[in-house]
């Protein structure tokens, strides 16, 4: 596994943006769903992370043919200086290399996903490398897999199907990289906080999450009109009783 990467003298180097690789639109809900629950998860507990989201990450200053674009990184310990609004990931600037990497796999790139990218995933120096096929299996035989370099070697992370009781989770595996469970909950992958007890919001969560509130907010704001109402007719009873009738003659 390679440190922070060697420097090469010489002339600047262009550091191109990119990948330019075409998806599907299956492949590209997931991702944007995982890089906003990985986002939000890392502004709220972990300041010094930062996820990349299908960015060229280069890993030795000077030579640009050295890079990777994994769908998904998350690094610890990041100058967000370096690399806030910044269109590619360098590891010799931003202080760090990512620990974990997700790639997506598509009818394009699964065979890359799984020939090439792992020697470069070594050699950059992550820790976890974890693969998701949005069609259940079709193109790599399972919808999860997870793989931790150790002994100088990946080996597998253990996938289990889970327990009864859930029937949205199929596929359950952890990263201890993230300290988080990956869940594969058709057509879904989500990620769950075992410490705390809550699944990773994605956008969809959120939005639903909005809508509840506003939904609670009608609901509080047509009680409050009703009470407010029945306080006025409460007034009105007591400031004008009813005339008693006059007794007969």
């Amino acid at each position: 596994m390679s440190m922070l990467a060697d420097r090469l003298p010489g002339a600047e180097v262009y550091y191109p943006e990119g990948p330019q690789v075409p998806e599907g639109d299956m492949q590209m809900r997931r991702r944007v769903e995982l890089a906003v629950a990985l986002r939000s998860w890392v502004s709220e507990n972990h300041s010094e992370a930062w996820v990349c989201c299908d960015i060229n990450i280069y890993y030795r200053e000077g030579d640009a043919r050295v890079v990777v674009a994994p769908d998904l990184a998350v690094a610890f310990g990041v100058d967000k200086s370096a690399v806030e609004n910044k269109g590619t990931y360098k590891v010799w600037e931003a202080g760090a290399i990512p620990s974990f990497v997700l790639e997506i796999a598509s009818p394009k790139t699964y065979k890359v996903d799984l020939c090439d990218k792992p020697a470069k995933f070594a050699d950059l120096g992550v820790s976890e490398y974890w693969r998701l096929d949005p069609t259940g299996g079709d193109l790599l035989g399972t919808p999860l897999a997870g793989e931790r370099w150790q002994n100088g070697q990946w080996e597998p992370i253990a996938i289990t199907p889970e327990a009864p009781g859930d029937d949205r989770i199929e596929l359950r595996g952890h990263s201890d990289a993230l300290g988080l469970d990956l869940c594969w909950a058709p057509p879904k992958l989500r990620l769950y906080d075992p410490t705390t007890a809550t699944w990773l919001r994605d956008h969809e969560d959120e939005a639903a999450r909005a809508d509840a509130a506003e939904s609670w907010a009608r609901a509080a704001e047509t009680r409050a009109r009703e009470a407010e109402a029945e306080l006025v007719a409460m007034r009105h009873r007591i400031e004008h009783p009813p005339t008693p009738p006059k007794p007969a003659q």
